[in-house]
């Protein structure tokens, strides 16, 4: 049904540009002193699907640029029947920054914006075995599984004087656009040279609670943006928020390892948080 709407729409849609190109050049005809309403007709044809043709290839091209790079992760996401546990430590190929992605968090290949303004999207994989595990469930029984993402822009600028400096116009950045959608909740971290580590806590228009995690780097020439928004156990939480701030851009040594352990899911949790550890 949603499909024929979808249709009928577009050839509403249709009709009513063709009528308007019908109309812009039977007006043209008659200036120019034509009767006929043969190429008036023609013309408004053509022009019509022109617009549809670049529509559509608008909307390809669109796919191909900013899905493209995210496919697999998806597809496998779709795919998976095992949840994945465990850290993973990860040396991003064309960068070069590390990172130790926990669980079935997997990262896509980059998506350039911009000559001087790339980013790269990532998201924790296991969420699709979970979700069809609660679809099992009745449905007065269904949770929602932990889930979060991973979003890395990465900007190319001048090398900046006073690297201090412009970290904390970054935090200052970052705090500044949660307003209305989160609150930080923790005091930048400096602890390590040339970032800076932050938390928020906001919910979602359902009410549905979340943390926001980042890390804010410079290094050289390319300034790091690693947000990552989480929904989920204590012991969830903690696996992401180590995650984060074991992210190091090209030229730092990679961070440790935390711990060993994997970390449990909300409806299979029945021992305690994961120690928290300082990076």
């Amino acid at each position: 049904m949603a499909l024929i709407l979808v249709i009928l729409a577009l050839l509403i849609l249709a009709a009513m540009i063709y009528g308007v190109f019908f109309l812009i050049f039977k007006l043209g005809w008659v200036i120019a002193g034509k009767k006929a309403n043969k190429w008036p007709l023609i013309l408004a044809g053509a022009s019509t699907v022109l617009l549809f043709g670049v529509f559509i290839l608008g909307i390809m091209l669109g796919i191909n640029k900013y899905f493209a790079p995210v496919k697999n992760v998806v597809e496998h996401t779709f795919e998976k029947t095992q949840i994945t546990t465990g850290i993973r430590p990860y040396t991003n190929p064309q960068y070069g920054f590390t990172i130790n992605l926990f669980g079935g968090t997997e990262l896509g290949e980059p998506i350039r914006h911009s000559s001087k303004n790339q980013f790269i999207l990532g998201f924790d994989t296991n969420f699709g075995p979970l979700m069809r595990q609660q679809k099992q469930k009745p449905v007065e029984k269904r949770t929602l599984p932990p889930m979060s993402a991973l979003v890395l822009i990465i900007n190319q600028k001048k090398p900046v004087a006073d690297t201090q400096k412009e970290l904390a116009k970054m935090a200052q950045a970052f705090q500044k656009s949660g307003e209305g959608s989160y609150t930080v909740t923790t005091p930048p971290d400096y602890s390590i040279p040339n970032m800076v580590f932050m938390e928020g806590q906001g919910s979602t228009s359902d009410g549905v609670p979340f943390m926001i995690f980042a890390a804010l780097a410079i290094q050289g020439d390319k300034q790091y943006t690693l947000l990552a928004p989480a929904n989920g156990s204590k012991a969830y939480l903690q696996a992401i928020r180590d995650q984060v701030r074991s992210f190091r851009p090209e030229g730092m040594p990679p961070a440790p390892l935390p711990y060993q352990a994997s970390f449990t899911v909300p409806q299979r949790e029945n021992v305690p948080a994961l120690p928290q550890t300082a990076n």
